[in-house]
């Protein structure tokens, strides 16, 4: 059993002075539940010294393990401070940095809520919490990509100027790249091009309101990707107001 943990720990790059206390195999769902805590110091011929008061035990779903659902129970001393540690999450949120890292991700190159909820068996109404904190400014990606990682995340320029290209599909070159400021000023309503389509009036009135309150550049550049997916995906519906656009 210990040499287990220290597996699991090795595995959760766990560092002193955290360590899997225990772990419990659920073959039948194949669930993997770890426990993480302080370990207790030693001080003269190895006798414990007295524990630091503990908190409250927080859960968080994890990156799986084999195809195990993975779930995290980290018991930390009160005062504790874990935004650094990628095993676990922000309180009010259900999964670890990691794992959400990789949700966001996944969101990032437009995999829809119903089908990560079925890639990795997460409850939608979860997967819901994370994405509202997204929208309305709550959580952001850049501290939680450095804790995820472990390595410093380099500070981002203006949104438009780091942006990976997207490629259209043939026949749809006339949709600007996702790196053009364009979005950017669709996005911000920096630019009131005339729009006769429904759907995108709505799209970009849910957008606008999010860009308003959300501060962080990873979650800023998701909603321009959304934006610009959009645009792709219906290029032929709105070649009216890409006409409009692409002479900005």
């Amino acid at each position: 059993m210990a040499t287990e943990g220290m597996l699991l720990g090795k595995l959760l790059q766990l560092r002193e002075p955290w360590a899997v206390r225990e772990h419990r195999l659920d073959q039948a769902r194949q669930r993997l539940d770890i426990w993480i805590g302080v370990e207790v110091q030693r001080g003269w011929f190895g006798r414990p010294k007295a524990r630091a008061e503990e908190g409250a035990e927080q859960v968080w779903r994890h990156l799986d393990s084999a195809g195990w659902k993975t779930f995290v129970h980290v018991i930390p001393p009160k005062g504790a401070d874990l935004s650094s540690h990628p095993w676990a999450g922000s309180a009010d949120l259900p999964f670890t940095r990691a794992m959400a890292k990789r949700i966001f991700d996944l969101l990032n190159e437009g995999l829809d809520l119903n089908g990560i909820c079925t890639l990795y068996g997460i409850k939608l109404d979860e997967l819901w919490r994370f994405k509202y904190a997204l929208d309305s400014g709550k959580t952001g990606m850049q501290a939680e990509k450095q804790a995820a990682s472990g390595k410093p995340v380099v500070e981002a320029s203006p949104v438009t100027a780091t942006a990976s290209a997207a490629a259209s599909p043939a026949g749809e070159a006339e949709v600007p790249d996702v790196s053009d400021p364009v979005w950017l000023q669709l996005a911000s309503g920096t630019i009131e091009p005339d729009i006769r389509v429904l759907s995108l009036k709505l799209l970009l009135t849910r957008i606008r309101s999010q860009m308003e309150i959300i501060q962080d550049d990873e979650v800023r550049m998701l909603k321009l990707r959304e934006l610009h997916r959009y645009f792709v995906k219906n290029a032929r519906m709105l070649s009216h107001e890409l006409a409009q656009i692409r002479g900005v």
